[in-house]
């Protein structure tokens, strides 16, 4: 994702999430409410499709990619519209480390089973279920652009023949970064890339 993009898909959150005064600040307009409310009452991602906020992120996006054919591209965006309406707030705490920190007590946040269905989810809209209930679980705060990269390397893993070499791949991420946040060591995953 490039940072065009990322900029697009920032300010695209921003406009349904940060207070008037914020949006003023920045000269973002504010997304009517009904955005927020109709990708969380997204079942699957074709009703995703067919929300007034899918098609405000369509829209804004450059012409390559909302002008495409390219059914991937249009569930993987319908599939960071209704994720992103679970992020209450924008940090830099990626999703697996959110989900493997411990919560009241010594246990972590998201419970490895949970995690792990989320890791083995095989088509969108499983996934789109597996992610919803763990962003409620950590309260959505993440960062908004290391999910939809999180998400953009799934879809990019979705369907391959061939897999990528496995310590390339998301779920291997996802994996080190919960057990090591579960740990409480320090992250720093630049030794895996």
């Amino acid at each position: 994702m490039d940072s065009k993009i990322e900029i697009i898909l920032l300010r695209w959150w921003q406009s349904m999430f940060l207070s008037p005064e914020q949006l003023r600040e920045k000269g973002i307009t504010p997304a009517p409410s009904i955005y927020k409310a109709q990708l969380k009452r997204c079942e699957n991602i074709e009703m995703a499709m067919l929300t007034d906020g899918f098609r405000d992120l369509w829209i804004r996006l450059p012409d390559e990619i909302s002008l495409s054919n390219n059914p991937v591209k249009i569930e993987y965006w319908a599939m960071i519209a209704v994720a992103l309406v679970y992020v209450r707030s924008n940090s830099d705490i990626k999703l697996a480390v959110a989900a493997g920190r411990k919560g009241g007590g010594n246990k972590s946040v998201v419970s490895e089973l949970r995690f792990s269905q989320l890791q083995s989810a095989k088509t969108p809209n499983e996934l789109l279920r597996r992610l919803r209930r763990i962003l409620q679980q950590v309260k959505g705060n993440i960062s908004v652009l290391a999910l939809a990269q999180d998400i953009e390397e799934w879809f990019a893993e979705y369907g391959k023949l061939q897999p990528c070499r496995a310590d390339k791949r998301i779920n291997v991420r996802w994996v080190i970064d919960y057990y090591r946040a579960a740990s409480g060591k320090s992250i720093d995953l630049s030794d895996f890339r």
